[in-house]
């Protein structure tokens, strides 16, 4: 069977693909109102593909998934997680169907080689060496290997081989390049890629989805084919809700065996096997509760040091989260922890190890190492598990925070005390979130922890009340808070924000955290029975956003909103989650004393004094333009005029400086936008193009003269400009 090339289904992209600049930029002033979700008809994850995935015959190679998921959970999720996204990109793509089954095939086979590893270097929590990372690059080879002894299909087993191999390789001699590729081993190296960057990991936490797509926009052309990582990108701005956990729940239990001799964890559950610590409990639920819910970090650790439980104390000390680490070795190094003499901890005098080894108790006073670099003193409490031979089984490690340092939590939790409740739920009421939601931006802007923002809504609630009346929905929405109460941290603060519509404020958590905590909400929810409904369940749908730079209370509440709008569009009962996330300046690419070296002169005496700047988006100009359809939105601009090339938006920035009425704060701007579509090349002209990006000259005026003459023109403008970038992922041109 030939393979498509791009060219081919070209016209099964998003209708914004490929037209003219002018007719993108006018479709701004038409679709703004409704720009908070109206969606592209996509093939619906939770039906039509999720069966046909369904129906793909594994045969034989189901088992190489059930033997891959017990030699290392983490990959085999991932493995599923890529499989479910590819199968709706092969059907968006009209891909034939043999051809859409071979792929999905190798997408929840293509790690399978892992099982071949050895766990020390497959469980290792820090960097790898040179030889270790030679032995994984070993891969792609060894699972063409074990495939080959259950299937002859040449075709899967190639897609299979250059799974993770570049588009562009420079090491000629190591197989195809470019369209030589196989398609189906360009789609995964993308979606494998976009996976692994918003998953948890060790050594970093997961990125934002905006993050990755501007991250897979940045390798299109040499990591990855940038016709397909453009279509990709595409689909994901047009079908938010593509990764689906409850799909993820169900397919699990079509793949799981009628008998398992453990179970496949989730990051944050506690594993249960045989020979765990915490296994074989009558009243697990309790224990859950406890594990859960306890201010102290706990950590549980196998007899061969392999971490089996973390909970979300834990993570909030060390910024890294259960899925990064649960299935790894303890490793004092990798997670900062240093004695009282400030010498960094190991294996060797490690008190977890130490237990681990001979039985002893400890009790010391360490240091940890905080996720703002500082190093915390913690009180740490190692005990050994026996089993009733005497046999050391694991060790518990219980950490408790010593410093008085946590100014944002103990300011929200004073805030929590003073403030007034919802006289139905008990939460907090609309007033107390205001207050709050300024708080943390101000806080943020000034260089204090990021903090995420959730807003959440009970489907159809009107059906809820008209069918079973007003007090069955109140029933309703009590149980919802009061599982949004469960699931917060003790720090995170919950409100009622108007009649069905609750929100969920969490310091020092990012986008990434914030989306699979409220999809453990909306799991809860829909399993909750309400005895006012005749025991049935309601659902929800949430919208999950992050403070990001050049953010106000307005537009980090807009955003947030945005996407609840979009969950409930793409069907209700999910989790849609918007924006870039705060950049961390390690990773800013403009070296500081470039960072303003693009403004042109400021004049304060002219009427016509601008402020300019250009900017490099990565990525083709119909997905900037899409990414600057939420900026309009959610600052609430208005399109005053649109070019062939260009737009002009008018908006307002809320400058608060107190003494003066909040009114007379808002700054009046007029942003001009001018689009150039910029290809890359190759190094010489046999080499085929290698990507898009999008150049943007932008220029504002202040409209009122007195904002001209005051500090606050500045600094709104420059607001702007953070917040165009945070939106459009985007970097100052050189």
């Amino acid at each position: 069977m030939s393979i498509p090339t791009p060219s081919d289904f070209q016209s099964t992209q998003a209708p914004l693909a490929g037209a003219p600049i002018a007719n993108l930029l006018n479709s701004l002033g038409e679709a703004t109102a409704a720009s908070s979700g109206a969606a592209v008809t996509l093939p619906d994850p939770d039906s039509k593909c999720e069966n046909h995935l369904a129906m793909v015959r594994l045969g034989i190679a189901s088992a190489l998934f059930y033997a891959l998921r017990s030699k290392h959970p983490a990959t085999a999720a991932h493995s599923l997680r890529v499989a479910l996204s590819i199968s709706t990109w092969a059907e968006r793509l009209r891909l034939p169907s043999d051809q859409r089954d071979r792929l999905e095939v190798a997408a929840l086979l293509h790690d399978v080689g892992k099982i071949g590893i050895p766990d020390m270097i497959l469980r290792k929590p820090g960097k790898l060496s040179v030889n270790e990372q030679l032995t994984m690059d070993l891969v792609p080879k060894v699972s063409c290997e074990i495939l080959s002894g259950c299937t002859a299909d040449a075709e899967l087993l190639t897609m299979v081989r250059y799974a993770n191999h570049w588009y562009q390789c420079r090491r000629h001699d190591e197989g195809p390049n470019g369209d030589e590729l196989p398609l189906g081993s360009r789609m995964l190296a993308i979606v494998g890629a976009f996976d692994a960057m918003t998953t948890d990991q060790i050594y970093r936490p997961a990125m934002s989805r905006d993050r990755a797509v501007g991250e897979l926009c940045s390798g299109s052309g040499t990591q990855f084919d940038p016709e397909l990582v453009h279509d990709f990108c595409r689909m994901l701005e047009a079908h938010a809700g593509i990764y689906q956990n409850q799909v993820l729940e169900r397919w699990l239990g079509q793949l799981a065996q009628e008998r398992q001799d453990g179970r496949w964890i989730a990051g944050g559950r506690m594993l249960q096997s045989q020979g765990d610590p915490i296994a074989n409990q009558s009243s697990n639920d309790y224990l859950v509760e406890l594990f859960t819910s306890v201010t102290a970090g706990v950590v549980f650790l196998n007899a061969q040091g392999e971490i089996v439980a973390w909970n979300d104390a834990i993570s909030k000390l060390t910024s890294i989260s259960a899925d990064a680490v649960v299935g790894t070795r303890w490793s004092a190094e990798d997670i900062g922890l240093f004695d009282e003499s400030n010498r960094l901890l190991n294996d060797a005098n490690c008190p977890l190890c130490d237990c681990l080894r001979t039985g002893n108790r400890h009790y010391p006073t360490i240091l940890i190492l905080s996720p703002q670099g500082q190093r915390i003193p913690v009180r740490l409490q190692v005990s050994p598990v026996m089993n009733e031979f005497a046999e050391i089984q694991g060790a518990v490690a219980i950490f408790n925070d010593l410093s008085r340092q946590v100014v944002l939590e103990e300011r929200l939790i004073d805030l929590h005390n003073k403030a007034t409740k919802d006289s139905l739920t008990g939460v907090e009421n609309r007033g107390q979130f205001d207050q709050s939601l300024k708080t943390l931006v101000d806080l943020s802007a000034q260089g204090g922890p990021t903090f995420s923002l959730v807003i959440c809504d009970v489907d159809h609630f009107k059906q809820v009340n008209d069918v079973h009346g007003h007090q069955a929905g109140d029933e309703a929405l009590v149980k919802f808070a009061d599982l949004l109460r469960k699931n917060a941290r003790s720090h995170d603060l919950v409100c009622r924000y108007g009649g069905e519509e609750f929100c969920l404020l969490a310091p020092g958590t990012d986008n990434a955290t914030a989306t699979k905590r409220a999809e453990a909400i909306r799991a809860a929810v829909a399993a909750a029975p309400i005895k006012a409904l005749g025991g049935k369940s309601v659902t929800a749908s949430f919208g999950v956003t992050e403070y990001q730079a050049g953010d106000s209370a307005e537009t980090i509440l807009a955003r947030a909103d945005r996407a609840l709008l979009r969950a409930k569009d793409s069907g209700r009962n999910r989790v849609i989650q918007l924006g870039s996330g705060r950049l961390d300046k390690s990773t800013d690419p403009i070296p500081a004393r470039k960072r303003w070296a693009s403004w042109l002169p400021w004049s304060v005496d002219t009427e016509q004094s601008i402020r300019e700047v250009r900017l490099v988006s990565p990525g083709p100009t119909d997905l900037t333009i899409e990414k600057f359809r939420g900026f309009v939105a959610d600052h609430n601009a208005e399109v005053v005029a649109v070019g062939e090339q260009q737009v002009t938006v008018r908006l307002a920035v809320s400058y608060h400086e107190g003494g003066r009425r909040t009114a007379d704060h808002n700054v009046q701007c007029e942003m001009q936008l001018s689009f150039t579509e910029q290809t890359l090349n190759g190094a010489d002209d046999n080499k085929p193009r290698i990507g898009q990006n999008t150049l943007m000259h932008v220029k504002i005026r202040l409209i009122r003269n007195r904002d001209r003459r005051s500090k606050a023109g500045r600094i709104c403008t420059n607001r702007i400009i953070a917040s165009l970038r945070s939106y459009l992922m985007a970097t100052l041109a050189t």
